[in-house]
């Protein structure tokens, strides 16, 4: 049984803040994980007196998954690396708020906030240090989010309600009271692929290693036993030892694990269907044969527009549950609110030439040479002045022609001019202006990476 741990909460100085206290804590159970037992414990989650404890432990237990665990982080850090600050009611920045959302203990805020998404809830108590926060995220296991109260036991009935004053000054919730959180979906495809990952190693272990036949004499039992013994202590390998007179077959599949690849297939069957669930494609962690620029930014947009979704629901928490509980606390921001602070849209360097020639060639924009040698690395040549003088005068469509003879000034009717055959039409294209041939250099330059590596 697993002994409980019996902990007196403290967040610092609260200042006015109320402290919740003597919750016992109980430790994570640790076990192997199947179906049946996911099927029982989302039965008892979803139960008329619900209960998570079995769900979250399996939620903590599946989070040791590589894939799992790496999806999860990424989505939250797509929002909490994006930089807050504070504005007035008249959109100035306050200063004393931009400060204190880069301090540890409020970005700590926000990755316990972003976490409801895959629990189905966070409920957070603030507390204040002086200038600075105090964070304490209440267990799980012990937070009854049907009736908003924080038992003193995981599977008891006593303890805070949360949502009532005046615990409700300085604690917030996350999340909607029914919702299991995205782990759900997920902790099938980890279940799936443990024991897909169990039945590889036992494969690799039966036809990964040689096997090893031992003949006897059927009559002769200490030759037997000296066989055994010697094969027994020279391995793991699999042996086995037979009388002469005795037919031995290996047998081995013909099917497609017969090297293995049906486990690498359910393997990334199930990565696959984890990053859907957590992020909604596949193609920003992963990437697969017929992948393309296309492909792969048609997925980043829907990455990103869910990024986008939660940064809204970020803003919403904060400005309308956390900043009500910074001005319990005495901070001074009443009429504030958090805001993300404006990003440059970040550009790749083919994008950047590409936009840089539109502006000078079409719009005729004055942008100086040296600022693509500057921006793109290019080393600028020592003899430029020659290289530019010649470029230009061979790109000049105004040259004068005078291979042919005005014979308009003679008085005598012009012969009419041939057409041009082909070979001259594609030899007057093939003349491209020395902006045309930079562009064309930039963009062999800097073009896009192969998808695959």
């Amino acid at each position: 049984m697993a002994k409980q741990s019996r902990i007196t909460k403290k967040t610092g100085n609260v200042e006015g803040g109320v402290m919740i206290q003597n919750i016992t804590v109980r430790p994570v159970v640790r076990q192997s994980q199947d179906i049946q037992k996911w099927r029982s414990s989302l039965k008892a989650a979803e139960g008329i007196v619900p209960n998570r404890v079995m769900l979250y432990d399996m939620y903590a237990d599946i989070l040791l998954d590589g894939t799992l665990r790496s999806v999860v982080s990424k989505r939250i850090n797509g929002v909490t690396k994006t930089q807050l600050i504070g504005m007035d009611s008249n959109g100035k920045e306050v200063e004393a708020m931009t400060k204190l959302a880069s301090r540890s203990q409020f970005r700590h805020l926000r990755k316990e906030a972003r976490k409801h998404l895959f629990w189905g809830g966070s409920v957070l108590e603030l507390g204040r240090k002086g200038d600075d926060i105090t964070v304490w995220s209440a267990p799980r296991k012990n937070v009854r989010f049907d009736i908003g109260r924080i038992t003193f036991e995981q599977s008891g009935w006593e303890g805070y309600d949360y949502r009532e004053p005046p615990y409700s000054n300085y604690v917030f919730e996350c999340g909607d009271r029914d919702d299991l959180g995205l782990l759900l979906s997920a902790a099938q495809y980890v279940i799936y692929k443990r024991g897909g990952f169990g039945d590889w190693a036992q494969f690799a272990e039966v036809f990964g290693m040689p096997f090893r036949e031992a003949r006897y004499d059927g009559y002769n039992e200490q030759v037997r036993k000296q066989l055994e013994t010697a094969l027994n202590e020279a391995g793991s390998a699999s042996y086995a030892i037979l009388p002469k007179d005795a037919e031995f077959k290996l047998h081995e599949t013909r099917n497609a694990s017969g090297n293995g690849n049906l486990y690498d297939q359910l393997r990334k069957a199930c990565n696959e269907e984890i990053c859907i669930n957590i992020l909604g494609q596949t193609e920003t962690t992963t990437s697969s044969a017929s992948s393309g620029y296309a492909q792969s930014k048609t997925h980043a947009d829907v990455e990103e527009s869910i990024l986008e979704d939660d940064r809204q629901d970020e803003l919403a928490i904060l400005n309308e549950k956390v900043l009500p509980i910074l001005i319990n606390l005495g901070f001074p921001f009443d009429g504030c609110s958090f805001a993300y602070k404006m990003q440059q849209e970040k550009l790749s360097k083919k994008e950047k030439a590409d936009i840089a020639i539109k502006l000078k060639k079409d719009a005729k924009l004055p942008i100086g040479d040296d600022y693509f040698y500057e921006e793109f690395g290019i080393p600028k040549p020592d003899d430029y002045d020659a290289q530019k003088k010649a470029m230009e005068e061979s790109s000049n469509p105004f040259a004068p022609d005078n291979s042919e003879p005005d014979d308009e000034e003679d008085g005598e009717e012009a012969p009419p001019r041939k057409t041009p055959t082909k070979a001259k039409k594609e030899g007057r294209k093939g003349k491209l202006s020395f902006w045309d041939r930079m562009r064309l250099k930039l963009a062999d330059f800097f073009d896009l990476a192969p998808a695959e590596y």
